[in-house]
């Protein structure tokens, strides 16, 4: 088949999947890649147009028998970042797999807001730790931009599943970036005892226990629910860690949450309840849902 009856084929295929378009288009680059297309920089919006561009091209039998085969998990709801084992996040290819949670658009919103008060501390050592890193792509996000601005940052990361480690370990491995964090396994602030640190990152668990019967299929069926039941209010989770965080704090630290839609009044209440001498500051994303807490401790608990 050439593409213009590869991608009629696919979108029939995925009549009752979400976004059929959008997956059959990208799955065929995935499967024709770079080399294919001709891509020059630009990788995949170059493909992109040049799908556009040769619609009679032909796939061979091992492009064509790879895109069935791709088409059909589609048609089973997986995510396209699971079949193809590869997402794009803050500029880093990184691998995933179903033992770890699909890094989002809006997380980079957390990464900005650390790196952006890494720059405002310019020259001042930091200890940072991210909690439940899953594919690690906090952390390679921090790590990756401290590198290259020569900052005196040392990055710590830990996840209650070995299985997301193992991920998170390749990914910094293939990236060159295993001398700039440090892995370890358990849940929050478990692994880290005796330990302080200036920031604490996390992009926990927060769709409410209730709500994650209306979470479409691909995420139910695929992505690890672990990753994503923050219990009941969906905070449940970021309360444990706040009523732990005090004694793992250095002076003057700060804490960076992401949350979701109308949870940031409620997390600052428990943050009043649980490290009463802090502040918190909860941003908005585009959408203008609550999505990233900065809470910052004005003196030593």
């Amino acid at each position: 088949m050439d593409i213009r009856e590869a991608l009629k084929w696919a979108i029939n295929e995925l009549k009752d999947v979400s976004e059929a378009e959008k997956s059959a288009d990208f799955l065929l680059r995935q499967v024709l890649g770079p080399s294919t297309c001709h891509s020059g920089e630009g990788g995949n919006l170059d493909m992109k147009a040049w799908l556009l561009a040769n619609p009679d091209y032909k796939l061979n039998s091992e492009q064509e028998k790879k895109y069935r085969q791709f088409i059909e998990r589609r048609k089973k709801h997986e995510p396209v970042w699971y079949i193809t084992g590869k997402i794009e996040f803050y500029g880093l290819e990184l691998d995933v797999n179903q033992n770890v949670l699909i890094p989002r658009p809006e997380t980079e919103f957390l990464v900005e807001e650390v790196l952006t008060q890494i720059k405002k501390e310019k020259g001042k050592r930091k200890k940072i730790l991210e909690l439940g890193t899953g594919s690690g792509a906090i952390s390679l996000a921090i790590a990756n931009e401290v590198k290259s601005k020569n900052e005196k940052v040392k990055i710590f990361a830990s996840d209650i599943s070995e299985e997301a480690l193992k991920v998170a370990k390749k990914n910094a491995r293939r990236l060159v970036l295993t001398e700039n964090i440090e892995f370890r396994k358990g849940d929050l602030l478990g692994p880290w005892e005796g330990e302080k640190f200036d920031f604490i990152v996390a992009n926990l668990p927060y769709v409410p226990h209730e709500d994650m019967s209306t979470l479409a299929l691909d995420i139910t069926h695929f992505e690890p629910r672990v990753a994503l039941d923050g219990g009941e209010g969906g905070l449940e989770i970021y309360e444990r860690l706040l009523s732990q965080a005090g004694s793992y704090l250095n002076e003057n630290a700060m804490m960076f949450f992401e949350i979701g839609i109308d949870q940031g009044d409620k997390l600052e209440e428990m943050v009043k309840k649980y490290l009463p001498s802090a502040t918190t500051e909860v941003r908005q994303d585009y959408g203008g849902i609550d999505r990233i807490a900065i809470i910052r401790m004005e003196s030593r608990i």
